[in-house]
């Protein structure tokens, strides 16, 4: 056995002639197989979270206006279709590898992002409205890979040991972290400049031109995404990583808790306290994070100005892998722990909704102080809501892959929920309130 373990190490195609396992944290791992895990990781939410940062400059082109991160929320949310394609591909077809689905969704992740990067802006009318209808569709197939990702990617980490469920979350935290970089380099948003019409009737919102447009970023989140496929690829079929598979008995009692999870699910075992409060929780957590959360943010943000706007979309994406990277530095905390940090994330969430209910004049409107806690209120209740919903999979595990299903389904109900809850109060109630861009020039001259 230790010859075979040094034949793999030493002639590994993947990672060269000395890897070896490395101490890391008080655990043995492989960083190689981490920074692989990374890279898988990266493409899960990767086009979703990439579009939702590139919303400051989405919403002053396309003909939604701040509606737009409404639909597009639903549009991802309808991309919930793909469990349920999943699990009938493996109702009628029980042979079908899991490592081919993740290959062909990542591929088609990828493929979206190219496409959209070159179609976003082309629209249609669609009941007497214009719509960004090539921009929501891709959009659509994007979303497929983050949807399925929580019913598909978890079970296929059960192949691994347990200490790369952490690199790999970090990784689908850094989904939303890189896009927020390249924006911040790209320079999105910035405040109108209103210019008048020839005859004085009007004005006309002209808003400064990013660094590069939506098509590059689009373009570069598509190469990130083939970088997730190249990083899968590594993880499923690198020889070297095979020390780093779950052992034999380890793989048989996941399969053994994997059927008597299933079977304890038809009996009805999931009703048992434990097991409906931490379902319940991450219902709710996923609700708000991809449901409410994405919905009212240009509502919550813009009347404190594009900047505000964006340092709040790109810093709460930050907050996300760095919540992640705290499962890997430190223990889990305990359940009560866990509570109260949640409780203590109730206040900023109240002011973001008030804020997005007081629109488009919330409280502190025109202070730098209003801008500094808006943004500091989105960045801590993104935090707190990501290491929540990172300590509901890890106790998730002991369910097994059945479990990790279970947990994976409900994280795309809470999304659903909470998605179609918001777009119905976004587009057929006056409960959100977006002004114009520039003041009527006959307002102007009545206040003058």
């Amino acid at each position: 056995m230790a010859d075979t373990t040094r034949s793999i190490d030493e002639d590994s195609p993947c990672l060269g002639a000395r890897e070896t396992r490395t101490k890391m944290w008080g655990v043995q791992r492989r960083v190689a197989l981490d920074v692989a895990m990374v890279c898988w990781g990266l493409g899960t939410w990767l086009g979703v979270n990439g579009l939702y940062v590139q919303l400051p400059l989405l919403v002053e082109r396309l003909p939604e206006g701040w509606a737009l991160p409404a639909g597009m929320t639903l549009a991802v949310q309808l991309a919930n279709v793909g469990p349920l394609l999943y699990a009938a591909l493996r109702s009628l077809l029980p042979s079908l590898a899991e490592n081919l689905c993740i290959y062909a969704l990542l591929l088609v992740g990828a493929l979206a992002l190219l496409l959209n990067a070159f179609l976003h802006p082309q629209t249609a009318v669609v009941g007497g409205t214009e719509r960004s209808v090539a921009f929501l569709a891709l959009t659509f197939f994007a979303g497929l890979v983050g949807c399925t990702s929580s019913v598909l990617f978890y079970p296929y980490l059960r192949h691994y040991r347990d200490v790369y469920l952490a690199t790999y979350l970090v990784g689908e935290g850094l989904s939303g972290f890189a896009p927020s970089v390249l924006a911040l380099v790209q320079g999105v948003g910035g405040e109108p400049e209103c210019v008048p019409s020839p005859d004085n009737s009007t004005l006309a919102a002209v808003y400064p031109p990013p660094r590069f447009d939506s098509t590059v970023f689009m373009a570069v989140l598509s190469a990130l995404a083939a970088l997730s496929l190249v990083g899968f690829a590594s993880v499923d079929r690198c020889s070297a990583f095979r020390t780093e598979r779950a052992a034999p008995t380890a793989l048989a009692k996941s399969s053994e808790a994997e059927a008597e999870a299933e079977a304890e699910a038809a009996a009805g075992s999931l009703l048992r306290p434990q097991w409906v409060a931490l379902l319940a929780l991450m219902l709710a957590l996923n609700a708000l994070m991809n449901g409410v959360l994405p919905s009212v943010q240009s509502y919550s943000c813009m009347p404190y100005g594009a900047r505000a706007y964006h340092l709040a979309a790109a810093l709460g994406t930050v907050a996300n892998p760095l919540a992640c990277l705290a499962g890997v530095w430190l223990r889990p905390l305990s359940a009560p722990a866990l509570g109260a940090l949640l409780a203590l994330a109730l206040p900023p969430l109240g002011y973001i909704l008030a804020t997005a209910l007081l629109s488009p004049a919330p409280p502190l409107l025109h202070s730098p102080g209003g801008e500094f806690l808006v943004v500091l209120s989105w960045v801590v209740v993104t935090g707190v809501v990501s290491y929540g919903r990172m300590w509901v999979y890890g106790w998730a595990r002991r369910g097994g892959a059945g479990g990790m299903r279970a947990t994976g389904g409900v994280t795309q109900a809470g999304s659903a929920l909470g998605s179609l809850l918001m777009f119905a109060l976004v587009t057929y109630t006056r409960l959100f309130t977006q002004p114009q861009a520039c003041p009527d020039p006959v307002t102007l001259t009545q206040r003058s």
